[in-house]
């Protein structure tokens, strides 16, 4: 399990606009009703900030749009998610699994805030169609002294999550901590153009991604301290710019 972290950086004000081009995908006031959507068809790049404004309803229906297998949270087992749930299947083909759980099913660090889950549709989308059938991760949900000393984590109310590795069928599990490439990512202006050829490539792929789309609000990396050295750290927050402006370790940053 990943060791104590670092508060992850509030919003900047002063942060620059958007780069042109990055898409600003808004659900209407108050919350989107989300179109049919097929099986099998290209997922919307809904950005972070636009996901934070779905409720209940509206992210439900988009989780069932897109043939997401899940299960609401009794609000008793989990006070402290706004929209808990628990995954009861795959997102975009991709399976999201806690290898050191004895059972997921009952396991507090398998509760997901559903906004978080509507976040990584896209970037489940993206790791399928290189291939990439499982997630493996730490932890959505996070509960004990560790948490209780950084009021600010986003794992306090189930919208982070701890990557702490990529899967391609019978394959091995491609570990963060042993292939991401540190020191290496300082910027991820044209990386998307070359198709990924090894572990690494995936990870730096995956990170230029999410961050170009402004899918998440922050993603730390192996890059930003010791206590990430093990996994990708990907959150969302309240009270975001639109576009977001993510902050992401990069190295050197």
């Amino acid at each position: 399990r990943p060791s104590a972290r670092p508060e992850e950086p509030p919003a900047s004000p002063s942060l620059p606009p958007a780069p042109a081009g990055s898409p600003s995908l808004r659900p209407p006031s108050p919350a989107p009703t989300p179109p049919r959507v097929a099986r099998g068809a290209a997922v919307p790049l809904y950005n972070a900030t636009a996901v934070m404004r779905l409720d209940r309803a509206a992210c439900f229906d988009l989780l069932k749009e897109h043939h997401v297998a899940f299960t609401p949270v009794p609000a008793a087992e989990a006070r402290e998610v706004e929209i808990p749930i628990r995954l009861r299947g795959p997102l975009e083909g991709v399976r999201f699994t806690i290898p050191w759980s004895e059972d997921e099913a009952h396991d507090h660090h398998a509760i997901w805030d559903c906004r978080l889950a509507a976040a990584m549709l896209p970037l489940a989308a993206f790791l399928s169609a290189a291939g990439i059938d499982e997630v493996a991760y730490f932890s959505a949900l996070r509960r004990g002294r560790i948490v209780r000393r950084k009021p600010r984590s986003r794992h306090n109310v189930g919208l982070a999550i701890d990557i702490l590795g990529f899967r391609r069928g019978d394959g091995p599990l491609w570990k963060v901590e042993d292939h991401y490439p540190r020191r290496t990512l300082r910027e991820c202006g044209g990386r998307t153009s070359a198709r990924p050829i090894s572990p690494g490539d995936h990870f730096l792929e995956f990170v230029c991604f999410a961050h170009t789309h402004g899918l998440v609000h922050t993603l730390l990396t192996p890059d930003h301290d010791r206590d990430h050295a093990n996994h990708l750290h990907l959150d969302l927050k309240t009270g975001q710019r639109d576009p977001p402006d993510p902050f992401t370790s990069f190295h050197g940053v």
